[in-house]
């Protein structure tokens, strides 16, 4: 059994601190707490904090805690993490003590099977505390440990204590929990699927349906049954509960994803039992999307899923790249372990086939869209009517990065005409942009050659858009933006890999009084951002500006095997490509094209680099044998 670690989300650890005190009945607690959460639903923070502050108050417990917990949406729980009243300080305080060290439990299977012994012995005390520790500090990773009095023929007592545990952990317990309905042993899957029904998390809807229509065993498929009348859905289509949780984990959904949820945990059952292993945390949803998808397809249903799995498989190639170009994750495990992947990954890309024309539409119309998978498979796509026609429609895609990537597939087989010619043009011209984001109108406006203005009014949308990929080259925070503390904008970038090392500009009206608390934390504090501020915090170009300019030099080569009438048509933008911030593979690339193309709107920048010594030794000679051949 691969059991390696997980973490208390960040959430339970803010409501564990906040109901830590015990005291008041269960019910009048759970009562307070729903008045809270009714009065922040309101927008009455004030009342919502004191509601919180009467919970706390009255001391309950761990158990009471996840209890409450359990009842708040994810939406409503992402806007109270970052609302600003009375409850905010609360949040403020939780913060500040994650920073000094977030609550770990360490997976020790030993120890999960001790605590689990006592359940099933102990006195009713004994199990009552044992079930709160499990559920407390195990989590999903209790769930192996429970799984052989789950299924225990022998004693009808220990499976009736897995079972109640099992329920106690609610949600916890569901993604493991899935997977034990794969087993071979009948009175396992019908106790397993028991249990989920009477937990009724929709995210087991896919496992129930299979099992209530293919199960070999009558009990089981009615058992299977029953806990889909539960969830108020009996008689579900197990390929459209499996397709549409897919598709919900590769689109983000919160209510699935639990943005707030730090588990990062992928289960499966094999011949040794239920695994557990830990993965990077982008990647994670993608993991479980293609979970879904795969149950589908090896229940035989194909055309349909196989569109969904290609977009899947690139997304998680797409993830994985832009995670190696993060410096914080360097030499990580999980992104090594990731790694690995890439091979299998670019193999089930190529073996997708005319599929990977339908990933390409859905990857763009899926909301938000996924433009680094779309790209990832188009460099993987041929030639069949459907791969053809989806990249014809990319060709208009308002993403530079998607039309040109088209383009540059298009012209691989040969495709060319006016407007591939006229995409590869502008790639070849393109000035690698460097991403700015802006939380809060910080000065920043219009824009400056080579960088792209990103601009978010609300803390909420500004920090999802600042963590997600490609990764940002400056962030620039507004001091003061609707009531939120620095304090809690630059935790929450510094303590993501995907913002940790991106340089932090501050505006604010209290410059010395901001550089004297957080001047060690951020690139520079100022009343009014500008660009040359930007520049001065971005230092070297990243990753994704190195991936423009590789688009540039492909488009250049591509352009040089085109017909001369169409390659001519890019002739403005190869004249300013010269001239641009491109490094030297990308202008020896254009020189080349310029050359063979006989392209002379370049001639006066041509002429202008033989004067100029400072180049590389590469670089001189096409520029000379441009020149010789205009």
């Amino acid at each position: 059994m691969r059991l390696r670690r997980a973490c208390l989300s960040p959430a339970l650890v803010l409501w564990a601190l906040m109901l830590s005190a015990g005291g008041v009945s269960a019910q009048s607690a759970d009562q307070l707490f729903q008045q809270g959460v009714d009065a922040f639903r309101r927008g009455d923070s004030t009342a919502a904090a004191q509601a919180f502050k009467q919970v706390l108050a009255g001391n309950p417990g761990h158990e009471d805690a996840y209890r409450m917990l359990d009842t708040v949406e994810q939406r409503v729980l992402m806007d109270m993490l970052v609302d600003r009243g009375e409850l905010g300080k609360l949040a403020e305080r939780f913060l500040g003590i994650a920073q000094l060290g977030r609550v770990e439990v360490v997976s020790d299977p030993g120890a999960a099977d001790e605590v689990v012994d006592r359940l099933l012995n102990g006195d009713a005390a004994e199990q009552e505390r044992a079930m709160l520790e499990l559920r407390a500090s195990y989590g999903e990773w209790a769930v192996p440990a429970l799984v052989g009095p789950l299924g225990d023929a022998s004693s009808i007592d220990n499976r009736v204590k897995a079972m109640q545990a099992l329920v106690r952990m609610g949600s916890q317990a569901v993604v493991p929990l899935q997977q034990v309905l794969k087993s071979d042993d009948a009175l396992l899957r019908r106790n397993a699927a028991a249990a989920l029904g009477t937990i009724g998390d929709p995210r087991a809807l896919p496992g129930l349906a299979w099992l209530a229509r293919d199960d070999a065993d009558a009990v089981t498929r009615q058992v299977a049954a029953e806990a889909l009348a539960k969830l108020g859905q009996a008689g579900v289509d197990p390929v459209n509960a499996s397709l549409a949780l897919a598709d919900g984990y590769f689109r983000g959904v919160p209510e699935l994803v639990k943005p707030y949820d730090a588990t990062t945990i992928v289960w499966s059952w094999d011949g040794r039992g239920l695994q557990g292993e830990q993965t990077l945390g982008g990647l994670y949803p993608f993991l479980i999307a293609e979970g879904y998808a795969l149950d589908a397809l090896g229940h035989g249903v194909g055309q349909q899923v196989r569109p969904l799995l290609a977009a899947i498989h690139a997304a998680q190639k797409a993830e994985i790249l832009a995670a190696q170009e993060v410096d914080s994750l360097s030499g990580h495990p999980l992104l090594e372990q990731a790694a690995e992947r890439l091979p299998d990954l670019d193999l089930d890309l190529a073996l997708a086939g005319q599929h990977r024309g339908a990933a390409v539409l859905l990857c763009l119309s899926s909301q938000p869209r996924r433009l680094p998978a779309a790209v990832e498979i188009m460099k993987a796509m041929g030639g069949s009517p459907a791969e053809v026609q989806a990249l014809r429609s990319a060709l208009g895609d308002p993403d530079v990065a998607v039309s040109q990537q088209a383009a540059l597939a298009l012209a691989h087989q040969g495709l060319y005409d006016g407007a591939v010619a006229t995409r590869l043009g502008e790639a070849v011209a393109a000035v690698p942009p460097r991403l700015v984001m802006s939380i809060g109108e910080a000065g920043l406006g219009g824009g400056a050659p080579g960088w792209q203005l990103l601009t978010a009014n609300t803390v909420q949308e500004g920090l999802l858009r600042a963590k997600a990929f490609p990764p940002k080259d400056v962030v620039v925070l507004r001091d003061g933006l609707q009531n939120v503390t620095l304090d809690t904008l630059i935790f929450g970038l510094r303590n993501d890999p995907r913002t940790a090392e991106v340089p932090i500009i501050v505006a604010t009206d209290n410059v010395d009084e901001v550089e004297a608390l957080y001047g060690d934390q951020v690139a520079a504090v100022v009343s009014r951002a500008s660009f040359a501020d930007v520049e001065a915090a971005a230092g070297e170009r990243s990753a994704p500006h190195m991936q423009v300019m590789d688009r540039a030099r492909r488009a250049a080569e591509a352009l040089t095997l085109a017909p001369a009438g169409l390659a001519r048509q890019a002739a403005p933008q190869v004249a300013r490509a010269l001239t641009s911030g491109a490094d030297d593979d990308v202008k020896i690339a254009v020189l080349g094209l310029v050359a063979r193309g006989g392209i002379v709107e370049a001639l006066p920048v041509v002429e202008a680099m033989v004067a100029d010594e400072s180049g590389s030794g590469a670089l001189r000679v096409a520029t000379l044998r441009a020149a010789a051949q205009l």
